[in-house]
């Protein structure tokens, strides 16, 4: 027998902000006065503006984007042949994916200050923007064969045995509007960002050996089928998504540095680039506050549209030239019991590891040393560096910072210490690659009952461990060393380690009665038992690592000695001592000790522990204690290190049905959910320990929007009336 599939997707979803055609420079009620340069209207919209120590945000143009019209086509086409014992499948499968779309993500400019205090005052910390028009039109094919064979070895024994080949193309836009970095282009004639086409044909070389073997297998055990033990292996290539692959590289752009000029081409215009304007911001009323618009001359040569300079340098997106397909290993063993006739147990172990995962958010390829901009001299410092300086203003260590030398070298140019020393037009270099890997480990356990006199339920209890390069704060997908992945490797959000359901129906047995009312009722229930969520304090707002890479969204660790469990979140704060907002100004002895404890013999970095704990400051709850690092190095708060509160939940349905007639059915039902109103907080959403106040609090519950089904909200009641006839 032959099957021809074929299947279609479209997909269209705008979403940009309510002010997308406001330009911010104009005068209110068309702008908001702010003269950011900003000129074409669909890049219109007030700045997004942030403030440590709050959770939102002023503007709305950090998410912009339009995606689509996009239409994918799959086509699968298999032949099923029966031969004797044997069930064989052979066919094969080709896919187009399409991905369509325009990104208008801070278009409009980001500036971050790191107070109200100095938000009042026009002291911005970092900022950044994003020029260009990003539309793309792209798309690639994916081609499959495979075959498996159903094989029934005896009476008793099914072997699964199955092999499939897969091949993914490279993306390719529709204008040639994409690009990648090319570190083996001649840095005296030619930039390290180009288009895709021309002498790099594609933007990545296809992996070609996506071979994937499948086994599985069934033993009814004694043959009476009250004993089955189930099996199964398989290697699965996850194809990598187009979106997690184009990003922003600046490859039309201008380059003086070598004399490339593109202003006025579609090519620059069509380019798109990321621009970190820390040091060079123009926070006033005269502007540009973004000096990225503006004509740039050059050797008497000017340079307009978007332009990358050693002065203000570009930032770019990467793909790895041998990038690998991902693949995931996934192994399982079950064993199912029929106790009774009303019974079963079933006792399973499931293991699925991951290899080759997209590194989609980096590493920073250009990436200084770590430590580099606290340990690199400085003229400005009388030849000392800014660690040294910092060192020497004990102890009130109101030396401690990285200057504006030492900051626009590390920060925006990076030119000393990094990778690529001859593309001094560019900052940070992004490169997808296939740095992560991920494992989950489960032990699961099911109780099934049927039919005990109208009782029926289904118990669950799953022991398990998952590790990756996830967490719960929005900055640790950036890694913090490129050099070292592993600091961003640990438990994910996800990994509740226990997790306990039991939901049952009982139709309760009845007794002839008036009006049916000892009639036709029925109760049920679901509990939820789980432990808490993962979580973990990264800070984005200071340099502490002095690599820069906190401008590019990087997360960066404390120190944390005491028991994990001493910090416990709840609708409260962890309780903050220093100069952090809205903390207790006094030190306790307790942070001293242990902020110079990791430091133990060496003079220096104890000293630069002091100066940190100084500046910033630290949180102690219980016996655990959290503080910064010494400057210029990693803290060991590692992704995932914090449990969140844990989680129960009851909901409880009560039924009852009225018959008038054989065929005409009314159904009354009750339902509570959360039935005992009780909180259920969400992980905390201030995880940033230089928020102080707020930091560590659960002060939302986990049901988000939805606050029906009984995840977290207040008890909510449902009364139904149903007919059925």
């Amino acid at each position: 027998m032959n099957e021809l599939r074929v299947g279609g997707a479209g997909l269209y979803q705008p979403r940009l902000a309510g002010d997308v055609n406001m330009l911010a420079g104009s005068p209110w009620p068309s702008g908001y006065g702010v003269p950011t340069g900003v000129t074409n209207p669909i890049h219109g919209g007030l700045p997004t503006i942030t403030i440590s120590g709050f959770s939102g945000e002023l503007g709305s143009g950090g998410a912009g984007s339009v995606r689509g019209p996009e239409r994918n086509i799959d086509i699968v086409d298999h032949v099923s042949y029966v031969s004797g014992q044997h069930s064989f499948m052979f066919g094969l499968e080709w896919m187009r994916v399409q991905t369509d779309g325009d990104s208008y993500s801070n278009s409009q400019g980001k500036v971050a200050f790191k107070s109200l205090q100095n938000f009042l005052l026009g002291n911005p910390a970092s900022s950044s923007i994003f020029v260009g028009d990003a539309l793309e039109v792209d798309h690639n094919y994916n081609y499959a064969v495979f075959g498996q064979d159903d094989w029934r070895v005896a009476t008793r024994l099914t072997l699964n045995l199955g092999l499939r080949y897969e091949y993914y193309t490279s993306p390719q836009d529709a204008h040639n509007y994409i690009g990648n970095f090319y570190a083996n282009a001649n840095p005296a004639t030619s930039p390290a960002v180009q288009q895709s086409g021309g002498p790099f044909q594609t933007m990545y070389h296809p992996a070609k050996g996506n071979v994937s073997p499948r086994f599985g297998l069934a033993w009814d055990i004694r043959g009476n089928g009250r004993t089955v033990l189930r099996g199964g292996a398989s290697v699965l290539y996850n194809m990598p998504a187009n979106g997690d692959l184009i990003g922003t590289v600046p490859f039309g752009a201008n380059f003086p540095s070598i004399g490339v000029n593109n202003s006025g081409t579609a090519i620059n215009f069509n380019t798109p680039a990321n621009f970190s304007t820390t040091g060079l911001l123009s926070w006033n009323l005269t502007g540009p506050v973004f000096p990225v618009n503006v004509p740039t001359v050059v050797n008497g040569v000017t340079y307009t549209g978007t332009t990358c300079t050693p002065q203000l340098p570009c930032s770019t997106d990467a793909v790895s030239p041998n990038l690998s397909t991902p693949y995931t290993t996934q192994w399982n063993v079950d064993l199912q019991r029929a106790v009774t006739n009303n019974l079963s147990v079933e006792v399973a172990y499931v293991g699925n590891h991951t290899f080759n995962q997209i590194s989609f958010t980096g590493p920073d390829i250009n990436q200084p040393p770590l430590g580099y901009g606290w340990s690199n001299p400085s003229s400005a410092l009388g030849g000392l560096s800014p660690a040294a300086d910092c060192a020497a203003s004990t102890p009130i260590y109101n030396n401690c910072l990285l200057n504006s030398t030492v900051m626009s070298a590390v920060a925006a140019n990076e030119v000393a210490g990094k990778t690529y020393p001859e593309y001094p037009y560019l900052s940070f270099i992004n490169q997808v690659g296939n740095q992560w890997y991920s494992s989950y480990n489960g032990l699961q356990i099911t109780v099934t009952g049927r039919g005990y006199h109208g009782l029926t339920f289904i118990a669950g209890y799953t022991l398990d461990s998952a590790l990756g390069f996830t967490s719960s704060s929005s900055t640790s997908a950036q890694q913090q060393d490129t050099y070292n992945a592993s600091l961003n490797y640990g438990p994910t959000p996800t990994d509740v380690n226990n997790r306990f359901t039991f939901s049952t129906t009982y139709a309760i047995p009845g007794v002839r009665a008036p009006l049916q009312i000892l009639q036709g009722w029925q109760i049920s229930g679901i509990v939820v038992l789980q432990g808490g969520m993962r979580w973990s304090p990264q800070d984005s707002t200071s340099d502490i690592q002095g690599t820069g890479e906190y401008n590019n969204g990087v997360g960066q660790n404390w120190n944390y000695s005491g028991p994990v469990s001493a910090f416990q979140a709840g609708p409260h704060d962890i309780p903050c001592f220093g100069k952090l907002p809205g903390c207790t100004a006094t030190l306790p002895s307790a942070c001293m000790s242990a902020a110079v404890a990791p430091y133990s013999g060496n003079a220096q970095l104890q000293s630069l522990a002091m100066a940190a704990l100084t500046n910033l400051g630290c949180y102690v709850q219980g016996s655990g204690v959290l503080t910064p690092p010494a400057y210029g190095t990693v803290g060991n708060a590692t992704i995932g290190l914090f449990r969140g509160t844990p989680y129960d939940n009851l909901d409880f349905s009560v039924f009852k049905d009225f018959k008038f007639k054989e065929r005409v059915t009314a159904e009354f039902r009750a339902e509570f959910y959360n039935a005992f109103n009780h909180p259920a907080f969400a992980t905390p959403n201030v995880a940033n320990p230089e928020s102080g106040l707020g930091f560590g609090c659960e002060c939302t519950t986990a049901d988000g929007s939805d606050n029906v089904l009984g995840s977290g909200g207040p008890r909510s009641i449902q009364l139904g009336l149903k007919f059925l006839f």
